[in-house]
């Protein structure tokens, strides 16, 4: 047989496709039997209604269909497609009714397939502001401000603020908060997540003995009193009777017996957990069924204080019931605690629990996703970060076992219709609120990427909005908590000087100078420890399209026709460049947002090329991309490799210009860079983007020559924030012209003490403590 051109992987591509194929016959078989025997799933349902549904309206004029919506959430796309043909045939036969508090309006919106349209920002309606904090807490103290502003200093009524929260996690601080400001309880619409309530750490503690016991065939003391000193446990259970806890502390022993467990709690109800066995699937299951049955019936003596923890083991005991037909059809042989424990485990990560209370007078708080109809005075969104607002698809609603391709080639739904979604409900929110604050978190935590959402990129992009950092002057604490430090061992120096022989680069350098500990985990340790982040890989492409498209001038000076020529060909170039980049799911499932801000960026910096042009300057382009390097000498017997990409190196009227694109926004249009700041540019990570160039520049001195007579100038090139649509020139001037000899003298030291700091033996990695207070 040939060997084929694409070899093994193609030929697996071709079977999987082949297996999807395949069953897809099937799939119309079992469809046809279903059909044949008068029952189906829902989707089969739905199909069957949409194709029968014009002779059923012919037929039948004066019907009306009514679609009940309980939440405004995402439809299915069987629904969608239902609504949608009703529309077509007859609008007036179908008609929309809320089961929720506010009032619907263009309901059908959403039925039909949404486009994913720029966010547009009516400055003579909308009154946005976007504020950045550093923590949860600060988010839940700006919120507080601001309902008391609106509420007792501007007689706002409280019927007209929306707090929508991004992250439900916020949902019990803000409650008692703003109860605490308005005197009246909010009206509450929210989907919390199971995984946050105490009660599931209960249950947790439970089957980790189970698990233990299982493995070590007998009870560990640890494990005993993890369970046993549970808040839920002691108060429901032992009473404040700690005597059994005590005796236990004092055993001698890492082990405790079933028969000891049972002299202490044999007239205690606790004592269900214990005799769980756990090598049967049908008795493991009877015994924690029996448990959660008996810690609900505790719970109901106080249904109105223990509401949420009630929902949870009702939901978690329903959920549970779900298996009851596996154990019965098994023989149990491979079925055990284990099973059981992943099983809670999923229902963790994917349930929720609706909390509501209505309260027509109160302050409205719902989920980004909630019900959002009518207008507000004020809306307020917390957490506006990536994997909140919009939520991630990998924690919501994909998750499946078909891949990306495959759905696609088989036209099943794929997650750019909730893009399309999120967007468009993202706008009617930012369209019915005159005053309209976005905060968003800048620093990353267990709970939060720390990435601003892409629709604040988006507006940032299209409007003048400033975002206003909020700087903590609350958290202020008397007990200092000492940091993490890790000496350097023998494989770590090794590790080290690995790094330093491979090659050292500006960005490894602040990613020591802005978090120490991330660089020992991402370099030395080599972990992947963070996602590569929307703005990344924009910035990525970006620099690609740019060095595609300057290529064909290299070598050259920029004319009128080179900036047509551009102009005609980058919109082509954007395409070719992202649909390479389609493989990567980053860019496809955010496909509209990136090519949006691509185009308006490389639109902009074309025009800035044009008027550069016309303003006299004659730019002579040398270098794109050019990778440069060098070996420095850092003393003791020690050399670095020294390198970096340059994006940019031309001549500007005959002075040669070292330039680095931005695509963030800059606040500034110029840099000043005083004597005393020398220091601070190579350690302080405020100063990253000065300290690249520099390193540039010393780079761009060693490889090139003739750097005695025309010393280089540097820029950051990056989108104008007061003026829309617009890309400037940012020069970074010093005291005086940097000459080689200047740079030896006055920089290069500075460089070569922080390189030898992160090298040194002695200097432990510290954790950086950041100042937001």
């Amino acid at each position: 047989m040939a060997y084929q051109p694409f070899g093994k992987r193609e030929y697996r591509r071709k079977k999987k496709f082949l297996f999807w194929e395949e069953i897809y016959k099937y799939y119309n078989l079992f469809q046809e039997k279903l059909l044949r025997k008068g029952i189906g799933y829902k989707g089969l349902l739905f199909r069957t209604a949409i194709y029968r549904l014009k002779k059923f309206l012919s037929k039948k004029t004066d019907i009306k269909i009514v679609l009940l919506i309980y939440k405004f959430n995402l439809l299915t796309e069987y629904e969608k497609l239902f609504v949608k043909k009703i529309l077509q045939i007859n609008q007036e036969s179908i008609q929309f009714h809320s089961l929720c508090d506010i009032e619907l309006k263009n309901t059908y919106d959403f039925c039909i397939n949404l486009q994913n349209q720029p966010i547009l920002i009516n400055h003579q309606r909308n009154n946005l502001k976007i504020i950045s904090v550093s923590n949860e807490i600060e988010q839940v103290k700006i919120v507080e401000e601001l309902i008391y502003k609106l509420l007792i200093k501007n007689r706002q009524k409280p019927s007209k603020i929306v707090l929508i929260l991004g992250d439900a996690y916020l949902t019990f601080p803000l409650l008692y908060s703003i109860k605490k400001i308005s005197g009246i309880y909010p009206s509450i619409s929210i989907d919390y997540p199971i995984k946050n309530l105490p009660i599931h750490y209960t249950l947790d503690s439970i089957f980790q003995l189970l698990l233990k016991k299982e493995k070590l065939k007998n009870f560990s003391k640890k494990d005993i009193l993890r369970v046993l000193l549970d808040g839920y446990i002691q108060k429901l259970f032992l009473k404040k009777d700690l005597s059994f806890i005590e005796k236990l502390e004092i055993e001698n022993t890492n082990f405790i017996s079933e028969e000891n467990i049972n002299k202490y709690l044999f007239k205690n109800n606790l004592n269900i957990i214990f005799q769980i066995p756990t090598h049967n699937a049908k008795k493991s299951f009877l015994g924690i069924m029996s448990f959660i049955r008996k810690l609900k019936n505790l719970l109901f003596i106080d249904t109105e204080k223990h509401l949420l923890e009630l929902k949870f083991l009702s939901e978690l005991e329903n959920y549970m019931q779900r298996i009851k037909i596996l154990i019965r059809k098994t023989e149990c042989s491979f079925f055990g605690i284990k099973d059981l424990f992943n099983i809670y485990q999923q229902f963790i990560k994917t349930e929720k629990i609706s909390y509501i209370h209505k309260n027509p007078k109160g302050v409205h708080l719902i989920g980004f996703l909630g019900s959002y109809f009518g207008n507000f005075e004020t809306t307020i969104m917390t957490s506006v970060n990536e994997g909140f607002i919009p939520p991630d698809k990998e924690e919501n609603f994909y998750k499946t076992l078909i891949p990306y391709d495959i759905r696609k080639k088989f036209n099943l739904s794929v997650s750019q219709t909730n893009e399309n979604f999120y967007s468009h409900h993202f706008r009617n929110i930012l369209q019915n609120s005159k005053n309209i604050y976005l905060i968003y978190k800048n620093k990353p935590d267990e709970l939060n990427s720390g990435e601003k959402s892409r629709f604040i990129h988006q507006i940032e992009m299209i409007s003048n909005l400033s975002i206003k950092e909020r700087k903590n002057h609350i958290l202020s604490t008397k007990t200092k908590i000492s940091p993490i430090v890790i000496k350097k061992t023998n494989s770590m120096i090794q590790r080290l000087y690995e790094l330093a022989t491979h090659g050292l680069s500006p960005s490894s350098i602040h990613l020591y100078n802005y978090n120490p500990l991330l660089f020992y985990y991402k370099k030395v340790l080599g972990l992947s420890i963070e996602k590569i982040s929307i703005k990344q890989k924009i910035g990525k492409i970006i620099h690609k399209i740019l060095e595609v498209l300057y290529h064909p001038i290299k070598g050259n000076f920029i004319t009128i026709d080179g900036i047509d020529t551009m102009k005609n060909n980058y919109e082509f170039i954007i395409k070719k460049i992202i649909s390479e980049n389609k493989k990567n799911p980053l860019i496809e499932e955010n496909n509209i947002l990136i090519n949006s801000i691509v185009n308006n960026y490389i639109k902009n910096f074309i025009l800035w090329e044009e008027k550069t042009f016309h303003q006299g300057h004659k730019i002579f382009i040398k270098e794109l991309e050019s990778s440069v390097s060098t070996v420095l000498d850092i003393g003791c017997n020690k050399k670095v490799n020294l390198y970096g990409i340059i994006d940019r190196i031309d001549e500007c009227d005959g002075i040669t210009r070292i330039i680095d694109y931005k695509i963030g926004i800059s606040k500034i249009n110029k840099i000043y860079i005083s004597l005393n700041k020398r220091e601070k540019i190579f350690q302080d990570p405020y100063y990253a983007n000065i300290m690249q160039l520099l390193i540039y520049m010393y780079l761009w001195f060693k490889s090139f020559h003739g750097y005695k007579k025309n010393p280089p100038i540097i820029a950051l090139v990056s989108p104008e924030k007061h003026k829309k649509n617009s890309i400037l020139t940012i020069p970074i001037n010093f005291f005086h012209q940097i000459t080689y000899e200047n740079y030896v003298k006055e920089f290069l030291p500075y460089l070569i003490n922080r390189i030898y700091e992160i090298l040194d033996p002695e200097t432990p990695i510290e954790e950086k403590k950041f100042n937001d207070f």
